[in-house]
């Protein structure tokens, strides 16, 4: 199935692929972890940031590819009380060890 899209959404995407550009909702997410390193779930995200939680699931895979998080040890949801993998920014210093 094809969706006409429209020049300027195609040239705006090519843009921030070629730059490494974080696109309006990427930037949300990263502001609403802000430089903190603790680990988010989806859902803890979804509540700090104010968007839906799969609007947060796939931009938080996209910023993973990207480098600019990383998964965290397992556990608990603290909205969901599940076990969950979080994702966090990676250290700062890691890079050093």
């Amino acid at each position: 199935m094809h969706t006409a899209v429209a020049n300027t959404s195609i040239r705006n995407y090519d843009r921030m692929k070629t730059s490494g550009e974080l696109g309006r909702v990427q930037q949300e997410i990263m502001d609403a972890i802000g430089a903190n390193p603790r680990d988010y779930s989806l859902q803890e995200l979804a509540q700090a940031s104010g968007l839906a939680i799969n609007t947060v699931s796939g931009r938080v895979n996209e910023l993973r590819k990207k480098g600019l998080l990383e998964l965290g040890p397992s556990r608990a949801c603290k909205k969901t009380g599940r076990t969950i993998r979080p994702v966090r920014r990676p250290h700062p210093q890691r890079a050093l060890f």
